[in-house]
């Protein structure tokens, strides 16, 4: 897809050179503060770098910013992943804990059956 815009603004640069070399005269510019007689090849020529660099610095201030929302995201994953890490050692120390507990458990309700077994036969 990126080749496709290439070739597209390098059609588009080719446009504009032919348009600027067929208008060759001399124009007068008028700016805020005075004018200037300029050649229409470099008017044209000048407009179309001017564009360019404009849209250039626009997708320069684009890729900064996906990069720096990129590195945040990744900074974020990167966080959320070793939290996730500490809730899975917490939940096997939780897991081992209750099985403890359970055997626990079945020991004291197996000494329990035990002792009312010899209590009956007593």
């Amino acid at each position: 897809m990126s080749m496709f815009y290439l070739v597209l603004a390098l059609l588009f640069s080719l446009f504009i050179a032919v348009v600027a070399m067929a208008n060759g005269e001399t124009v007068t510019v008028n700016y805020l503060f005075g004018q200037a007689r300029l050649s229409l090849i470099v008017l044209i020529l000048g407009s179309a770098c001017a564009g360019a660099l404009t849209l250039g610095f626009f997708s320069l201030f684009r890729s900064i910013r996906s990069h720096l929302k990129f590195r945040d995201a990744r900074h974020n994953q990167e966080e959320l992943q070793h939290r996730l890490e500490l809730l899975e050692q917490e939940k096997n120390v939780m897991e081992t804990e209750l099985g403890r507990r359970r055997q626990l458990e079945n020991e004291a309700a197996v000494a329990k059956n035990h002792t009312g077994k010899e209590a009956l036969q007593a």
